[in-house]
């Protein structure tokens, strides 16, 4: 089968990984903002271009006789490349962008769930002046403040982490004002945030599973906010600081959000959904969703998916998912993302690294390369996420200490990463702090 890929970061090459596991069966042509070194590998055919333009989009795969099409970041969604697509015969693997605006309006979503949902949503306010968000903060006490477009994971301040007081809350407020003429407030919520993501199609939902991402910059969770710097799974699906009823929770408000959106646009929702989730003392809370797969986590899951891709992404396009088909191997993972050492700020994103990927695949090893070009025999790093190694296995804790190894053998010095991900003591950290919350005693 022919297949169309849109997309040229991490995400993407893990996807591609996955698509073309028997090249004499399946070729890849993709569509991408950047010639990914780990993509080109695999692709028979490449075009460059903007995200947002669908007619360029429709006219490559069409010129090469794509069948299959799998977006894999948000701006094309959000643009409507499923709408411009699937009338001229593609099968895709994407929501609609009446269904996009899942996690392209963050006060539709919020309100969808109040609406139709009716659980896991918490404590909101839409505003558009300085004097309703003092109010909202005064009454709720501390509050995230989020803009309420895309932000690729980095647009939101936490009081009592970003910020402290109600003066730095309401600078936040208007900087978001002057920007959008509008901001989104919420209750700051305590827990343990987890991911779960779900293949979707025509209201049946297949939940891969739970992930932990780690959204700061440095180890301890200190820093700015980024994309996300790698994340970890373990191997029996779940989490230790989670208990059987917040998983059967999540994959309830996940189920109904399916039901909601198609409700709410009147169609069949077919692709893939991503709940950040909040365990906390009253019950599983959502912080916000994506309508793609999220990026370190798609990581971790293609890594472990053992369904065969095309047939599975196949299914999903053409509405007959059966959740009993989808299967992932009964192990750990760990994924970390190497990044130039400034980021997320800026100083040295354009650098040159010696990277040797078969010194770490013969280590136990896998690469995904992301933000970063071939340049002549050695690599440069375009600004973000670089690139990310991924370890499998019995133990989060051994992988993690393995990567640690090889990392500090090999990792070029003007990179660096975050070491605590997977680490035991702070996985530990984690549990005591949830069973704290929900005041069980041991």
């Amino acid at each position: 089968m022919k297949i169309g890929l849109i997309g040229s970061g991490g995400r993407e090459h893990a996807i591609a990984k996955t698509l073309c596991k028997d090249p004499q069966r399946d070729s890849l042509f993709v569509f991408g903002s950047h010639l990914n070194p780990g993509i080109q590998k695999i692709a028979e055919g490449s075009f460059l271009g903007d995200m947002h333009d669908l007619q360029k989009i429709d006219d490559f795969f069409t010129a090469n006789g794509v069948e299959l099409v799998v977006v894999g970041p948000e701006v094309p969604l959000i643009s409507g490349v499923s709408d411009q697509l699937r009338p001229k015969g593609f099968k895709v693997v994407g929501p609609t962008k009446a269904q996009a605006r899942l996690e392209g309006d963050k006060v539709f979503m919020r309100d969808l769930l109040r609406r139709r949902v009716k659980k896991g949503s918490l404590i909101w306010r839409e505003v558009k002046d300085v004097a309703s968000a003092q109010d909202f903060i005064t009454e709720v006490g501390q509050v995230a403040v989020k803009p309420i477009g895309l932000t690729g994971g980095k647009g939101v301040w936490v009081m009592g982490v970003h910020f402290h007081t109600m003066e730095e809350a309401l600078e936040k407020v208007e900087f978001a004002l002057r920007q959008d003429g509008v901001v989104l407030l919420e209750e700051r919520l305590i827990g343990e945030e987890f991911s779960r993501m779900a293949f979707v199609s025509d209201g049946k939902i297949a939940p891969m599973p739970v992930a932990q991402d780690f959204k700061y910059a440095f180890d301890g969770d200190q820093g700015g906010m980024t994309g996300g710097m790698g994340a970890y799974t373990m191997a029996d699906g779940a989490m230790p600081f989670l208990n059987s009823e917040d998983l059967e929770q999540a994959d309830s408000i996940l189920q109904s959000t399916v039901d909601a959106i198609e409700a709410e646009s009147g169609e069949s929702y077919r692709g893939f959904l991503y709940g950040q989730f909040m365990a906390t003392a009253d019950g599983v809370r959502v912080i916000e969703y994506n309508v793609r797969l999220g990026d370190p986590e798609a990581i971790n899951m293609m890594a472990l998916l053992e369904t065969n891709a095309v047939d599975l992404f196949g299914m999903i396009a053409e509405g007959a998912l059966d959740e009993s088909e989808v299967s992932f191997l009964s192990q750990a993972s760990v994924v970390k993302y190497l990044v130039p050492a400034s980021y997320p700020g800026s100083g040295n994103e354009h650098v040159e690294i010696d990277f040797n990927e078969k010194e770490i695949e013969k280590a136990g090893f896998s690469v995904i390369f992301a933000s970063i070009a071939q340049k002549g025999q050695t690599m440069e790093t375009l600004g973000s996420r670089a690139l990310a190694i991924v370890g499998l296995g019995e133990s989060v804790y051994n992988i993690s200490e393995q990567i640690e190894t090889l990392l500090e053998q090999i990792e070029p010095s003007t990179m660096r990463h975050r070491k605590d991900i997977g680490d035991e003591n702070v996985i530990r950290e984690k549990i005591q702090k949830m069973r704290s919350i929900r005041n069980e005693v041991f």
